[in-house]
């Protein structure tokens, strides 16, 4: 499910949601998306290496604008012009392993 295409565009509409609504920095930011998808807070090895992540992802779209364009192009609802592509797509690459925790999915 990681790279379905309604996936990943369901994880960049959470990540417009974690850059208007989940705080300031990265912390902030993590501990709203838990809140939302898990309804707890992450623990510190989770928060760990989701900032891990996003640091690693916002420096990878910062140098390739045009990779996080193509990613956050996923689906049919309008990219937002008023965010940073690189930002919106590092969130998004943060989202996409939010969502799909085994916790987050139900399993039969």
């Amino acid at each position: 499910m990681l790279n379905d295409p309604t996936y990943v565009e369901a994880a960049r509409s959470l990540a417009e949601h974690i850059l208007r609504e989940g705080g300031r920095d990265v912390k902030q930011r993590i501990d709203w998306t838990f809140a939302r998808a898990l309804a707890r807070k992450p623990n510190a090895r989770e928060l760990k290496l989701l900032s891990d992540l996003y640091q690693k992802q916002i420096a990878r779209y910062t140098r390739d604008k045009i990779a996080a364009e193509k990613l956050i192009s996923a689906g049919e609802a309008p990219v937002p012009a008023d965010l940073e592509a690189p930002e919106m797509a590092a969130w998004t690459s943060v989202s996409r392993v939010v969502l799909n925790l085994h916790e987050t999915i139900t399993r039969y």
